[in-house]
């Protein structure tokens, strides 16, 4: 009995906790906020009188208030030009998940939304009603309208380190299909409400085993643009402060370059700045070109860049070294061999990969043999299968038959001859290549440069630092086979 009283006193406490935990809708909420980046999506008339609006920007809420600004753009039917572009201001409130009148000032044309922010606070959609409004030469761009769909995803910051890839799709310097690994950081400026916030970062094509670049193009560079919702726009700036390239074009941009938009998406769990169709272009020293146009810059291609993830921009085949060049050879001598390492990165099976080499001249100064087919006999040719991280070796032999390629006048050679590795995947619907340089010397023009150097042995070696073959004294004119195998994993 003497226990009862404190029992009851416990009982009434936890009815008073229950009580009080439903008056207030079932426990503490955190506040929703329109503060962010914001990618709009508007949904045209039905009598498809204009297509767009609102695209991307940010917003800032003081308490209730909202404001901030939006990229804009409207275009008529069949048009691809917008005919009109801008930045627009824009003003509203929220009430809990409530976002009432939120109105854009696009140009002439003026934009209301009304409608709800999800409890997470990652998106939001309602109705969207707008005026009529005009082309910068007084010609109608955009129609009065009410009761149109609207939706928008909050994007968040592109701030971390990236890591992915430079697919070269094209371009003056010939590295079409080839992929380029490349890492970095971006950085984006705080929100201050605009339609844009700055974006810096930079670029490194080292490769990490050995501290030299793939990428021909440059090695080192910096970043340097902007994110407007997700769409993301980039100068690339070499380490002489000179843009030497672009990544994507600007929201509304009327250049016309060629360059496609670039966004910032999710994907696999993390999110990644992609570009389908060419998404960047660069001209520099060592890929000749100009920034006018991708048919005239030194290469263009597509981009993945995966932000805080190494693994979702990650080709599904690599192919180590991603170029092959042999020292200058006598026709007639032992052949050299240098191997790639092909292997499958993408994390699952790969069905019906095919290699092949092609020569450039009617001779056959390169050969491939690789350890690709079943139990690790060679495919010649044949569709073979790898499974997730496995590799094998490629062994690219050359043994020049001409001392230049067909249709070199004398006087120009010894030319580079060259040759083109491609590896073909299906699966992926991808293609990859390796380009094979190397240069063929008749035994004339080697007897002559032996008499000069005496009984010195001359050592031969390619610019990738691997030894191919070496010219030995006059006494003994022959060449020895140096097979290297370059070893990734």
């Amino acid at each position: 009995m003497k226990g009862l009283p404190l029992a009851l006193l416990a009982l009434a406490a936890a009815l008073s906790a229950c009580g009080s935990g439903n008056s207030s809708g079932g426990g503490l909420q955190v506040p929703i906020t329109l503060s962010g980046n914001w990618q709009f999506t508007m949904a045209p008339p039905a009598d498809g009188s204009f297509l767009g609006g609102l695209q991307g920007g940010f917003l800032l809420q003081n308490n209730g208030s909202i404001t901030g600004a939006a990229a804009y753009a409207v275009s008529l039917p069949h048009l691809l030009i917008p005919c009109t572009t801008g930045s627009a201001a824009i003003t509203g409130s929220i009430s809990g998940q409530n976002v009432q009148n939120l109105t854009a000032v696009a140009g002439t044309q003026t934009f209301t939304l009304t409608g709800t922010i999800s409890l997470d606070g990652t998106s939001m959609a309602g109705i969207y009603k707008s005026t009529a409004g005009t082309a910068g030469d007084g010609s109608p761009c955009g129609t009065a309208q009410t009761g149109l769909q609207w939706s928008a995803i909050l994007v968040p910051p592109l701030t971390g380190p990236i890591q992915g890839t430079f697919h070269s799709a094209g371009g003056a310097a010939g590295l079409q299909e080839q992929d380029f690994l490349v890492s970095g950081s971006l950085t984006q400026a705080a929100n201050t409400g605009a339609s844009s916030a700055t974006v810096t970062g930079n670029l490194n094509f080292l490769n990490a085993l050995t501290n030299l670049s793939d990428y021909p193009c440059l090695t080192l560079a910096t970043l340097y643009g902007q994110i407007t919702g997700s769409s993301v726009s980039l100068q690339i700036v070499g380490t002489d402060g000179t843009s030497v390239g672009l990544i994507g074009e600007p929201v509304g941009s009327l250049v016309g370059i060629g360059v496609n938009p670039v966004d910032f998406a999710p994907t696999h769990g993390g999110y990644i700045v992609s570009g389908a169709g060419p998404s960047y272009m660069v001209a520099t020293p060592g890929c000749l070109g100009n920034l006018q146009s991708t048919t005239s810059s030194g290469d263009y291609g597509n981009l993945c860049l995966a932000l805080n993830g190494a693994s979702a921009c990650q080709q599904p085949i690599t192919l180590a070294p991603s170029a092959l060049m042999f020292s200058a050879q006598v026709l007639g001598s032992p052949p050299t061999t240098q191997t790639i390492t092909l292997a499958n990165a993408s994390g699952a099976s790969l069905s019906g990969v095919t290699v092949g080499l092609t020569n450039d001249s009617g001779a056959t100064n390169f050969t491939e043999m690789d350890g690709c087919g079943l139990n690790g006999v060679p495919s010649l040719g044949q569709p073979f299968n790898l499974d997730p991280g496995q590799s094998c070796p490629v062994a690219v032999t050359f043994a020049p038959q001409e001392t230049c390629a067909a249709g070199t006048p004398p006087a120009q050679c010894p030319s580079p001859l060259k040759a083109t590795l491609v590896v073909t995947s299906p699966n992926s619907d991808a293609i990859f290549t390796v380009p094979i340089t190397g240069s063929g010397i008749n035994s004339g023009a080697v007897s002559g440069r032996e008499g000069d150097l005496g009984v010195e042995p001359l050592s031969e070696t390619n610019p990738g630092g691997h030894p191919d073959q070496i010219l030995l004294t006059p006494n003994d004119r022959t060449l020895q086979d140096v097979e290297h195998h370059a070893e990734i994993d």
